[in-house]
């Protein structure tokens, strides 16, 4: 049921916002190295000719600014990891409920509730404010590094150390996520109904 509400409101707030491009997260205090701290200043500038591998990229016949995080491989836009990235607070550890759907997984911690998603279609007034409050309480959860794969449809109680993303912004699957936490050790993980 979450998870169908939330892809719903992923494609519903695509089409009403427009996908989430690199100018939503310009704060350059949020970015761990001093290159993409410059790029965030940079994002609004735009590229002259002689700016083409300096910060700016030939696409079609359009120059373009490079986001912060990423670089060109093989005329390819390549994301670096996230805690490569931003800033992160010190691991620590962390219980909750982890949802497990495909592109629509979230973290829930211990005591506290799930954001709540106006829903899509909604044009009551103040819709937009409450999908802007949903997406900024939203958790993504990384757990690759410690080798869970996504399964969908699954909720887990999960007791883990990971890093938090230190400043707020767009994380996770197009940036629908208001921070992100990076699993670094999972202490116990239960199936839940």
């Amino acid at each position: 049921m979450m998870g169908k509400r939330l892809a719903r409101a992923m494609a519903w707030t695509m089409l009403s916002l427009g996908i989430v491009d690199a100018a939503a997260q310009e704060r350059p205090e949020i970015y761990l190295r001093a290159e993409d701290q410059e790029r965030a200043r940079s994002l609004d500038k735009p590229c002259q000719e002689t700016d083409v591998g300096h910060g700016c990229w030939r696409f079609n016949d359009h120059l373009a600014r490079e986001a912060p995080c990423t670089h060109i491989d093989a005329g390819i836009i390549v994301g670096i990891p996230v805690d490569q990235c931003f800033k992160m607070e010190e691991p620590r550890r962390y219980r909750g409920i982890w949802i497990d759907e495909f592109e629509g997984q979230a973290f829930i911690p211990e005591g506290t509730d799930p954001p709540r998603w106006p829903s899509p279609g909604s044009t009551s007034p103040g819709w937009r404010e409450r999908l802007e409050r949903a997406r900024a309480a939203s958790i993504w959860l990384d757990v690759e590094r410690v080798g869970l794969e996504h399964k969908g449809g699954r909720k887990m109680r999960i007791d883990f150390v990971g890093r938090k993303t230190l400043y707020p912004g767009y994380y996770g699957h197009l940036g629908m996520s208001g921070s992100e936490i990076i699993v670094d050790r999972v202490i116990s993980l239960k199936e839940i109904e």
